[in-house]
């Protein structure tokens, strides 16, 4: 598992979740970037940081709110499908200030518990509460994947770093049709990056049929708003989460994520497998 495959990974997620406005992905990306600058501590070394993790996926979406605005890609922007030059002129500004202030977050070193926690526990052997199991199924059905993937994907719970937007469940789901079908940017470069994506979008509405990033990712995205009523966690569960302790002893007793996840799950092994791609 490399940094490369995760940006790769991560690609579905940009735009809210392959453009449809949930949470930015400069948010997503932010809060991986956290999980994967410190996880390596936690699992080969001091494994009492589970809790302050999150606190500090929580600490930077306080950052982005309060300089942004809002952590939705929709309430920043608007539609994607018709966004202006200008539009993606300030997402790039945006996303310059993000990555300065994460590079303090991420350097900063993580505070300690005073014992191990079923969290830390957890994270060290199978990854987070609500897209690892759903990552964990798809790879063990299809072969893409990794445990360090599903292991950074704590990054996502709670509608990523607790903050109630983008369904983790769905964007574990995603996360392994971007390692099939996304783009490693950094080795791609900036002019093939920008092609990349403006051949998905044409084959989304062109050739709805070719097995693509946006052509599975898109349809699979919007089924999903349609089955449960809107992309974002706080919607879904009914609930907001103010820490991972609070997210545990809610998963224990919810009858929906387990709906939820199970439904990513299969969909996704489904579409993987067949390589077939969703109705419009």
């Amino acid at each position: 598992m490399t940094e490369t495959t995760s940006l790769k990974a991560a690609c579905p997620l940009a735009g809210g979740a392959v453009d449809e406005g949930s949470t930015c992905g400069v948010v997503s990306g932010g809060c991986l970037s956290i999980a994967l600058g410190h996880l390596g501590d936690m699992v080969d070394g001091d494994a009492r940081k589970g809790e302050a993790l999150y606190g500090r996926m929580q600490e930077y979406i306080s950052w982005f709110e309060e300089r942004f605005g809002s952590t939705l890609c929709r309430e920043r922007f608007g539609d994607l499908n018709t966004a202006t030059l200008g539009g993606l002129r300030k997402c790039e500004i945006h996303t310059g200030e993000a990555a300065s202030h994460l590079i303090r977050l991420i350097e900063r070193p993580l505070d300690a518990g005073s014992e191990v926690t079923g969290i830390d526990e957890r994270l060290r052997e199978s990854g987070g509460y609500c897209a690892a199991k759903v990552m964990r199924g798809i790879r063990g059905a299809t072969g893409h994947g990794s445990l360090y993937l599903e292991q950074l994907s704590v990054a996502l719970d709670g509608g990523i770093g607790l903050s109630g937007g983008l369904c983790g469940a769905l964007a574990g789901a995603l996360m392994p049709i971007g390692l099939i079908w996304g783009l490693q940017p950094r080795a791609a470069g900036f002019i093939e990056t920008l092609q990349f994506s403006a051949r998905g979008h044409k084959d989304l509405h062109a050739n709805p049929r070719k097995p693509g990033m946006w052509t599975v990712g898109n349809p699979f995205v919007r089924e999903f708003r349609d089955r449960f009523g809107s992309l974002e966690c706080r919607d879904i569960a009914g609930h907001s989460f103010q820490s991972g302790k609070e997210l545990a002893e809610f998963m224990r007793g919810s009858d929906v994520c387990p709906e939820v996840k199970d439904w990513c799950r299969d969909r996704a092994i489904e579409r993987i497998s067949t390589k077939t791609v969703f109705s419009s």
